[in-house]
C-alpha cells in the first residue's frame, strides 16, 4: 500500500511540473510554441500551442505582432480565429493493479504465505502526463499600416508587443 501511495504522489508531483507557463518560441518537439505560414504577401496563418486557452490566444497575438513588425507593417487585422484543445479527456495515466497469493519466500518463522500487490504504469502515459494539457489558438491575419482603412479586429503591433511579455523565451 505504501508503494501505491508513493507512486501516486510521484506522478502528481511530476504532473504539476507541466502546468507552468509555456516557453515562448518556435514549436519544439513537445508541440508547444508558435507556428506561422505565409498565405499571400500580406496574409499569414499564425498559431500558438500553450498550456491553456488564454495563454495560447495571447501568445498567438504576440507572434502575429512580431511577424507584422518583421514584415515592415505597423498593424494587423484578425480575419479568422479559433482554439483547439488537445485533451483526450479522462486521466492521462492508466494503471493496472494485480493481487496474488502464493507460498514460500519471506521469513519462514512467520509462515510461508504472503500477499503481493503490484502497480504497473505505462511509460508513455508518464510522458503524456508530464507534457500536461495543450491548447492551440490559431488566427489568420492581414498585415496593414496605420494609413490603411482601420476596421474591427485591428491591432497595433507595438502595443501588443509591449503589453504581452512572455515569462520565458526560447529563440
Amino acid at each position: 500500500m505504501k508503494n501505491i501511495l508513493l507512486s501516486v504522489v510521484t506522478i502528481t508531483l511530476l504532473g504539476a511540473c507541466a502546468t507552468g507557463p509555456t516557453a515562448y518560441g518556435p514549436a519544439q518537439n513537445t508541440g508547444l510554441g508558435f507556428n506561422s505560414q505565409q498565405i499571400e504577401s500580406d496574409r499569414f496563418q499564425v498559431s500558438f500551442t500553450g498550456r491553456n486557452a488564454d495563454e495560447a490566444r495571447s501568445l498567438a497575438l504576440l507572434r502575429a505582432a512580431e511577424l507584422t513588425k518583421g514584415q515592415g507593417f505597423s498593424h494587423f487585422r484578425v480575419i479568422g480565429s479559433g482554439t483547439n484543445s488537445h485533451d483526450r479527456g479522462g486521466s492521462p495515466i492508466s494503471t493496472s493493479v494485480g493481487i496474488g497469493i502464493g507460498s514460500g519466500g519471506g521469513y519462514r518463522r512467520y509462515g510461508g504465505s504472503r500477499t503481493n500487490i503490484g502497480v504497473g504504469i505505462n511509460i508513455n502515459d508518464i510522458a503524456r502526463a508530464l507534457q500536461g494539457s495543450k491548447v492551440t489558438a490559431g488566427m489568420e491575419i492581414i498585415l496593414m499600416n496605420a494609413t490603411d482603412n482601420l476596421a474591427d479586429n485591428v491591432y497595433e503591433a507595438d502595443s501588443i508587443i509591449k503589453s504581452i511579455r512572455p515569462d520565458v523565451y526560447t529563440g
